[in-house]
């Protein structure tokens, strides 16, 4: 009797053996976990190709401007930037009006500061009223323009965590080169193919004087302290490499005005990081504020005495000793200038006497501040300065009160808004530390600004409004946040 074959109806086992292919166990266990995972995070958006192109010629400013001189021109370095910079902005805004016509709508982000900038900007235009020469408003009316794209393009196209950080990382770039550079100054290691230029120690960097460069640097710290603080990898050990690497600049300047602000930033910074976080955050991130303590005291310290490193005459202690006494002649010559920059205002108090045109009326006022019998014995402090030494007290003389509440306006804004974008970002210091870091850095060159003028020197002003842009980003770019 033959056996009866089954079939595969018949036979349960070889039925169940029989599986549609795309249902198949993976080769790997465990894999096909990971890849439906994955999926689940979410992605950026693409970036807009105008976003890109914007965000390539705000790095090729924020890089090239501070970085670029010139050994043919017969200034080095103020004519070459303002020339390079300036084109650069330009350019990126009339392609940006010729988006707004290919796509017939005028797109603006949403931001707190349009209003007070519009209102300082339409002041300016209005002080060429009482301008003696129009030549030297547009001149520095320039300059104001460009600060004020700076930051329209920014805050408009800056729209990911990714174009943030690489602008920031530019920025990190510059405060490498131009400060190894004023290092090897400090040590007599220069280049050949120019004579030293003038200044304090013979210490320019890139910038053309110590002033400036401190001033540059010093806006920069801050915002790399906030993202060393989350950084990780590699991008920690550069940070805490190029941290020290530009105090230690600033130091080998002795820059009273930066320093100053430095400080003043770094008080702000701790007390706003005590009401956010309390105690806590000492604790939690107590090896990487360690180390910066140790660093910042150190240069300190070495740069306060005379010893073998500091191999200058100077020490910050003698700096700020001859300033607090009000002996020194660079402290009341300013003081000077800066009561007669106040008789320029009193004479036009509502628009000004025109926007640049303070190194013009100068010496007209200077005799009128000499012919005051009491001012006789200051008469060997004379000089014809450009600028007032004091941006507070020139947009005053230039612009008039309006003017002036319209930048105190501006300023009022953007601290008062980055305030609230810090409470709303309290829960998340990965978002907040960077934020405050930048923040800080405008501070910085704000209070530089009490005792010398950023926002006359290009590579400053446009540093300046860039960290303003940078820092007034929505608390929420697009995109997932990238980790550092």
């Amino acid at each position: 009797m033959s056996k009866k074959k089954h079939s595969s109806k018949d036979n349960p086992k070889l039925h169940a053996s029989k599986k549609p292919l795309d249902k198949a166990k993976p080769a790997f266990p465990g894999k096909e976990k990971k890849l439906s995972a994955k999926k689940k995070i979410p992605s950026s958006p693409p970036v807009p190709i105008i976003n890109r192109v914007m965000e390539i010629g705000i790095i090729l400013v924020a890089v090239g401007c501070p970085l670029l001189f010139s050994i043919w021109s017969k200034n080095n370095f103020l004519l070459p930037k303002r020339t390079y910079a300036e084109s650069i902005l330009v350019v990126l805004f009339g392609i940006y009006l010729i988006k707004v016509v290919e796509d017939g709508k005028f797109n603006l982000v949403k931001s707190d500061l349009w209003y007070p900038l519009a209102a300082f900007m339409g002041v300016m235009f209005i002080s060429l009223v009482h301008s003696i020469s129009l030549y030297l408003s547009l001149l520095d009316l320039a300059d104001f323009l460009a600060y004020f794209l700076t930051l329209f393009l920014t805050i408009n196209f800056i729209r990911t965590y990714t174009q943030r950080n690489r602008v920031f990382w530019s920025l990190v770039a510059v405060c490498l080169i131009s400060s190894t550079y004023a290092v090897c100054q400090f040590y007599n290691i220069e280049f050949k193919f120019w004579a030293r230029q003038g200044g304090r120690g013979n210490i320019f960097s890139t910038f053309g004087n110590p002033n400036r460069y401190s001033g540059f640097v010093g806006g920069v710290l801050p915002a790399m302290i906030g993202y060393f603080l989350i950084s990780r990898g590699i991008r920690k050990y550069i940070l805490g490499y190029i941290i020290p690497l530009t105090y230690t600049g600033m130091m080998m300047t002795f820059t009273r005005g930066a320093l100053m602000g430095l400080g003043v930033s770094f008080i702000v910074m701790l007390l706003l990081l005590v009401r956010f976080y309390g105690l806590n955050f000492f604790k939690r991130y107590r090896y990487r504020l360690l180390y910066l303590i140790a660093i910042f005291v150190v240069i300190t310290g070495i740069f306060s005495t005379e010893n073998p490193i500091n191999v200058s005459h100077l020490t910050v202690a003698q700096r700020a000793a001859s300033a607090a006494a009000g002996k020194e002649t660079s402290v009341r010559q300013r003081i000077m200038i800066w009561r007669i920059g106040l008789l320029m205002f009193k004479d036009h108090p509502i628009i000004g006497q025109g926007i640049g045109t303070f190194k013009y009326h100068y010496l007209n006022y200077q005799g009128k501040f000499f012919e005051n019998p009491a001012n006789k014995n200051l008469i060997n402090l004379a000089v014809w300065a450009r600028e007032a030494h004091n941006e507070y007290v020139q947009i005053l003389a230039e612009t008039g009160i309006l003017g002036f509440l319209c930048w105190m306006w501006l300023l009022f804004t953007f601290f008062r808004g980055r305030y609230i974008s810090f409470k709303e970002e309290r829960e998340k210091e990965d978002y907040l530390l960077p934020h405050l870091g930048l923040t800080m850095g405008a501070l910085v060159i704000l209070v530089h600004a009490t005792v010398s003028f950023p926002l006359h020197i290009i590579p400053n002003g446009i540093l300046l409004f860039l960290l303003m842009g940078l820092a007034a980003l929505p608390s929420k770019l697009e995109g997932t946040y990238e980790k550092l």
